[in-house]
């Protein structure tokens, strides 16, 4: 299954500046993935709006979910199923 993965966070909670923040986001985010199975299959950031937006591919949505659960602290998540046209 294709998942759709917006994370908003705002001015006062940004990682931008905050490089030992940054490398939690990242790294455990990454690691938890490769942990729970889930692929990442791209990544967009829009630094102006504190959004990121992952397209992941996992067997279902626990599996996404149990991913994220290291970085929720971050901000907040909107978790989509998507299809291909």
């Amino acid at each position: 299954m294709l998942f759709h993965v917006t994370h908003t966070h705002d001015y006062q909670t940004c990682m931008a500046h905050r490089e030992d923040a940054r490398n939690e986001f990242n790294d455990g985010f990454i690691e938890a993935a490769a942990a729970n199975n889930v692929q990442i299959l791209a990544t967009y950031n829009n630094r102006g709006r504190h959004t990121r937006i992952w397209i992941l591919e996992a067997a279902d949505y626990h599996d996404v979910d149990k991913a994220l659960e290291p970085i929720l602290k971050f901000g907040n998540y909107d978790i989509m199923p998507v299809s291909a046209m």
